[in-house]
């Protein structure tokens, strides 16, 4: 228990160290000890005031600021908006609290009409309770504020708003949802940003009304880049603006919100899209899962047989019409059987996806490797000849038979043999027929003693 010198004023601040305290600002003592009460059953501490001069002219001797503060806006002597008035003046001029991170305040109030909201909007507030309110009300919106629930940890949201107090009001908001904030000033600073990774961002809130470039203008160029066409954009706009909201809907908009506006009214419509972004991402991902699962051999992570085959024909054709080159590897273990014998089935298992990795980080990007069969490896080189593809076989070759083939207490040496073959080289009819002359050379490879690379001659 504090006592401020030279008034009849008495503080009992928390004792419990990390206690969340609230003071409750009230001229009604009923209503003080009701919001008391419940706040209390709550697990928060409770400090009651029964006006905002006697706030104002208290707070200041508190060793540090509270967690939150309800205000009734109807007291005498100095009522709500005059006390949040005070506190914010004094958070400026750092005498109260800290002007970065400025105390959350929820307004209670009979009188629950538009002006009422935009003033405590415009003072940095975007809760407002009605009364009568029903039992719990004050401990639920208290317990939002100051009990964040990560629910959406992972996501990111972009505010875009040329009004620093109005930025700081959304970004604390969604934070209580677990939600990572990206901020900017305008449509121009916010474009830059999404530019860079449009994926990383789940949503943004974007003012209509800004200098530089204005929101509909950012809406419109966003969804003009790739993957932003199902991001969640909602529109801010001042009240009456309804020209502007359609503005910002023409330009590509998902949903609005007018200021002045209330937590709820932002949470649960921000709850509504990241919901939908992450269903929508869960299904893709499960697709992404369903198409590899498809063209991919599960064993070596190359593409498998299918794919490479439906996806050869138009790699040649595109050779073809360029006049340009492509040429093919075509190539398996040496002795494999012998290697599942003496070692067992595991071991081969291991080695096949051991040579599958070699492959996959030795070709190039705009290569085609996959596993053919059994021990048969193929990989396709659009825009290489045959020079340059017996020096690519060559490097495989030798990785694999450097490489020291052990697992489990066992080791085996492993070594392939290359068939090679070209379209500019070889001149196949079509597509099939090169692979025919790549396999034709494998075994020209195996019939002259394995681990080594041949080319197709006529």
């Amino acid at each position: 228990m504090k006592e401020i010198p030279g008034k009849n004023i008495k503080i009992s601040e928390p004792a419990v160290t990390g206690q969340l305290t609230v003071v409750v600002i009230d001229d009604s003592s009923t209503m003080r000890a009701i919001i008391q009460k419940e706040l209390e059953v709550a697990g928060f501490a409770v400090i009651t005031f029964s006006d905002g001069l006697e706030a104002i002219s208290s707070l200041a001797w508190m060793q540090k600021p509270p967690d939150l503060i309800t205000l009734d806006i109807d007291m005498p002597r100095m009522d709500g908006f005059e006390c949040c008035e005070k506190l914010r003046e004094k958070e400026a001029l750092g005498l109260f609290g800290n002007s970065e991170a400025r105390v959350p305040v929820l307004f209670i109030s009979a009188n629950d009409n538009f002006e009422n909201r935009s003033r405590g909007f415009h003072l940095g507030s975007l809760e407002f309770i009605s009364k009568p309110f029903a039992r719990g009300d004050i401990a639920i919106a208290v317990s939002r504020v100051l009990r964040p629930q990560a629910t959406f940890a992972g996501m990111t949201a972009l505010v875009v708003d040329d009004d620093a107090s109005v930025r700081r009001m959304v970004s604390s908001c969604l934070r209580r949802f677990g939600i990572t904030i990206l901020e900017a000033e305008n449509g121009s600073l916010a474009f830059n940003l999404v530019k860079e990774d449009v994926n990383r961002i789940d949503l943004a809130i974007v003012d209509f009304e800004m200098p530089v470039m204005r929101g509909d203008e950012f809406i419109h160029l966003t969804r003009q880049l790739p993957d932003a066409e199902h991001l969640p954009l909602l529109s801010l706009s001042g009240f009456g603006g309804e020209s502007g909201v359609l503005q910002m809907f023409r330009a590509g908009a998902t949903d609005y919100l007018v200021k002045p506006f209330i937590a709820e009214e932002l949470l649960a419509r921000v709850q509504v899209h990241l919901q939908l972004r992450r269903h929508v991402r869960y299904l893709e991902e499960m697709n992404k899962n369903l198409y590899e699962r498809a063209v991919n051999d599960p064993l070596t992570g190359l593409r498998n047989k299918r794919y490479f085959q439906e996806n050869f024909e138009e790699m040649f054709a595109r050779a073809l019409r360029a006049r340009a080159d492509i040429s093919c590897l075509f190539f398996d273990l040496d002795h494999f059987k012998k290697v599942n014998d003496t070692c067992g089935h595991s071991f081969g298992d291991y080695v096949l996806k051991t040579v599958g990795a070699l492959v996959k980080k030795n070709v190039r990007c705009g290569d085609l490797a996959a596993r053919f069969g059994g021990e048969e490896f193929i990989v396709a080189l659009p825009g290489t000849g045959l020079d340059n593809a017996k020096f690519v076989a060559e490097k495989i070759r030798a990785l694999v038979e450097a490489h020291l083939f052990s697992d489990q207490g066992r080791q085996c040496p492993v070594t392939v043999s290359i068939g090679v073959a070209s379209l500019l080289e070889n001149q196949p009819a079509n597509a099939s027929d090169l692979l025919q002359l790549a396999d034709q050379a494998l075994y020209i490879a195996k019939d002259s003693g394995r681990n080594r690379v041949e080319t197709y001659m006529v």
